[in-house]
């Protein structure tokens, strides 16, 4: 179950569950043979890349006197932000708090650890597979696009032509999780995924797919110092962003949520040019706040250097008067709600907003994610590295005990109902 439990303020969300439930049932997929249905198995995502038992440690005390936004502002905007500092600070305390209660009456958390007792958690590095998707993804900017149709399908049979990730969109149309290779790497596909590997110059095929997305949710590189020293990471800048194809991506009425770093800068550019110019309304801000496994938060409130929480800026398209009604029916957006929940330690390993975002969009909706690094069922997502956390390398891999007869049946007969089985009906 992906959130823990719920109150007035927000959720306290398990992300590692939530990556879990789609891995409960995987098979091997091969472009000869297609799916492999005799080899089923159950994966989870490895439990050390959430395994944050104490707070990280605190900066010396020259660093830790940077602010966290270090543009020049006049005293009036250094006032504003002051004032939205100290508001953020009192939710994210309240909040949490509440929640974070509700989190250890019903044994979630587990108690603090002292320094000692921590020396022998495995390092967050020590598997983390060295993506080259993004690479790849410039050299593939020299390939036609697919001129047939912008989506390419498994097939049970495995009856098509080699998996070409770069010039349309792939999907896992099955109920299960599908084990795929891609460049000599093995990756899993959650059920009923459809993703588009590629560079932001190359999404036409997500545009030609004629989709249109109720729910758009937005992780962008955003460009700071730490980020351009460090050169590990790509980013883009500001103005980039704004030429990415919302408004012919999202549905009328449809919801925006975009991942905000804590620099004023980016949350004000975000709510004063880039949704305006997508003629996004914007309706709310939400914290995502960072805690251990023990509830504490991962950076100190009042640090100065890094903060304990993000921001996500929610907003929806200007709907016509003909979506009016279908707008209605859905629940208003709360403002400063909070997602509490124990962070990844991969970089921008967010958590699902599928469960928390499900009473604000219509039933049945078609969700986007751009920017992704990773997928879920029943979601589309974009990005140049949109497979990197689906690596096998990052789950444990139980194969299933040998079946008995009556499980052999009831997977025969699972198999004919979601249509992975023919039966001599439908063969003719």
């Amino acid at each position: 179950m992906s959130v823990v439990c719920c109150n007035s303020w927000g959720w306290l969300l398990d992300s590692s569950s939530h990556i879990d439930k789609d891995f409960q049932r995987c098979v091997c997929y091969n472009e000869a043979n297609g799916l492999e249905e005799n080899t089923h198995f159950t994966c989870c995502f490895k439990r050390q890349y959430f395994n944050i038992l104490m707070p990280h440690m605190q900066q010396s005390t020259a660093m830790s006197g940077f602010p966290l936004d270090s543009g020049k502002h006049d005293s009036a905007e250094h006032e504003k932000i002051e004032l939205q500092t100290r508001k953020v600070r009192s939710v994210v305390l309240e909040g949490s708090r509440a929640l974070l209660e509700a989190g250890r009456q019903c044994g979630y958390f587990t108690e603090a650890l002292t320094e000692s007792q921590t020396i022998s958690t495995p390092s967050e590095s020590t598997s983390a597979h060295e993506c080259q998707l993004a690479a790849f993804c410039d050299l593939a900017k020299q390939l036609p696009l697919s001129e047939e149709s912008p989506v390419h399908t498994l097939s049970r049979d495995g009856q098509n032509p080699a998996l070409d990730l770069f010039s349309s969109i792939t999907e896992n149309p099955f109920d299960c999780a599908c084990e795929i290779t891609f460049m000599r790497e093995r990756y899993l596909l959650p059920p009923r995924c459809r993703f588009l590997l590629s560079d932001v110059t190359r999404m036409d095929p997500l545009v030609n797919s004629g989709d249109k997305f109720d729910l758009i949710v937005l992780d962008p590189p955003w460009e700071n110092k730490s980020v351009k020293r460090s050169n590990r990471y790509s980013s883009l800048p500001s103005s980039q962003l704004k030429k990415l194809p919302v408004p012919a991506l999202a549905a009328p009425g449809g919801l925006v949520v975009t991942w905000v770093t804590n620099r004023a800068k980016h949350r004000r550019f975000v709510r004063e040019e880039l949704y305006p110019h997508w003629a996004v309304e914007v309706l709310a801000e939400w914290l995502w706040v960072k805690v251990t496994r023990s509830g504490e938060f991962v950076f100190p409130l009042d640090s100065q250097h890094k903060k304990p929480y993000e921001v996500l800026v929610l907003g929806r398209c200007r709907s016509t008067s003909d979506h009016t009604d279908r707008c209605s029916a859905v629940n208003e957006l709360p403002d400063q709600r909070l997602l509490v929940s124990v962070p990844s330690t991969l970089h921008s390993h967010k958590p699902s907003l599928a469960a928390v975002l499900k009473p604000y969009i219509r039933r049945e909706p078609r969700c986007l994610e751009l920017f992704a690094r990773s997928l879920q069922s029943d979601w589309s997502c974009w990005g140049n590295e949109v497979l990197k956390f689906q690596h096998c390398s990052y789950f444990s891999r139980h194969t299933d005990q040998e079946p008995t007869s009556d499980t052999l049946q009831r997977t025969h007969s699972h198999l004919q109902s979601t249509g992975l089985l023919e039966t001599p009906e439908t063969a003719r």
